[in-house]
C-alpha cells in the first residue's frame, strides 16, 4: 500500500510538473469588486504590496479622470510605481466588464511602471490604458501569472538602459504587442535590451514580440553594432510570426520594419 501510494504521488508530481511548465490555456479575469483610484500608488523599494493583504479580497482598481482613463494619450499616469526591488501582487487593473474592443478608456491608465528592478505577480489587467507595465529604469521586470486583455497598443514596454523583462505563465488576449523594445528613445536612453519570455498564449496579439534588431547607424552611431535579443519558449500565438524585429531610431522618429531577416534571426531565438 505504501508502495502504491507512493508512485501515486509520484506520477501526480510529475504531471504537476508537466503543467507547470506549459503554456497557460485562457484565463478569465478574477472576479473582483470594483474600487475607484485618483492617482497614483507608490510601492516602497525592497516592499510588497498585496491587494489581497491590502484589501481582503480581489479588487478591481478603476482609474478615474482624465490621467487615468485609459487611453493612448501621453500623459496618462500609472496606477502603480514599484521602486527598486518592490512587488505588485494580487490586483486587477482597469475595468474588465466595461465593453469589448481596445482602446475603451476603461480606467486602465498606464499601469506599472518600474523603476529598476521589480516583480510583478497574478496580476490582471481586464482592461489595459496606455501600456500595462513598462519597465523605466536599468534592470529586470519580472512577471509571472496573470493576464491583459484589450490593449490597443502595447502590453508590457521595455523603455530600461540595457533592460531586461522576464514574462512568465501569462496569458494575453486582444492587443497590438504582448513585448516592445522601446523603437525611439532619446539617444542617451536608447540601448541593446533583452526578453526572456516562456510559457505564454497570446490571442488576436497582432504583432507578439517586437525587438530592436539593429539601431539606425546615422542616429545612433554609438550603436552601429548593437541589437536586442528576446529568448522565446513556448510562446502559443494564432498570429505569426511570433518575433519580428525593428531599426531603432531616437525620439522625434519612427522605427522601421527590419527587413535583414539574419538580424532578425540573431534577435528573435525562439523554440518550443
Amino acid at each position: 500500500m505504501k508502495k502504491s501510494h507512493g508512485l501515486l504521488l509520484a506520477i501526480l508530481g510529475f504531471a504537476f510538473a508537466a503543467g507547470a511548465h506549459a503554456a497557460p490555456a485562457k484565463r478569465a479575469v478574477p472576479a473582483c469588486t470594483k474600487q475607484s483610484v485618483s492617482s497614483t500608488t507608490t510601492v516602497p523599494a525592497n516592499t510588497v504590496f498585496d491587494g489581497l493583504v491590502k484589501y481582503g479580497k480581489m479588487v478591481c482598481l478603476i482609474g478615474t479622470g482624465k490621467s487615468m482613463a485609459g487611453d493612448q494619450s501621453e500623459d496618462q499616469i500609472p496606477h502603480f510605481i514599484l521602486e527598486e526591488g518592490a512587488t505588485l501582487k494580487n490586483v486587477v487593473l482597469g475595468d474588465p466588464g466595461f465593453g469589448s474592443g481596445r482602446d475603451l478608456k476603461a480606467g486602465g491608465a498606464d499601469g506599472v511602471h518600474c523603476n529598476g528592478n521589480c516583480r510583478i505577480e497574478n496580476v490582471y489587467w481586464g482592461d489595459v490604458g496606455e501600456d500595462a507595465a513598462t519597465l523605466k529604469g536599468p534592470g529586470t521586470m519580472t512577471v509571472t501569472g496573470g493576464a491583459a486583455y484589450k490593449a490597443a497598443d502595447k502590453i508590457f514596454q521595455n523603455n530600461g538602459k540595457g533592460g531586461k523583462i522576464v514574462i512568465t505563465n501569462f496569458y494575453a488576449e486582444e492587443a497590438g504587442k504582448l513585448y516592445r523594445s522601446c523603437g525611439n528613445c532619446s539617444a542617451s536612453k536608447q540601448s541593446a535590451r533583452y526578453a526572456d519570455i516562456s510559457n505564454v498564449t497570446v490571442f488576436n496579439v497582432s504583432h507578439p514580440v517586437i525587438v530592436n534588431s539593429s539601431f539606425n547607424s546615422s542616429k545612433l552611431p554609438a550603436l552601429k553594432d548593437a541589437f536586442d535579443v528576446a529568448t522565446i519558449k513556448d510562446l502559443n500565438s494564432n498570429i505569426t510570426p511570433v518575433c519580428t524585429g525593428s531599426v531603432a531610431t531616437v525620439s522625434g522618429n519612427e522605427p522601421k520594419d527590419d527587413t535583414n531577416a539574419a538580424n532578425v534571426a540573431r534577435s528573435c531565438k525562439v523554440s518550443k
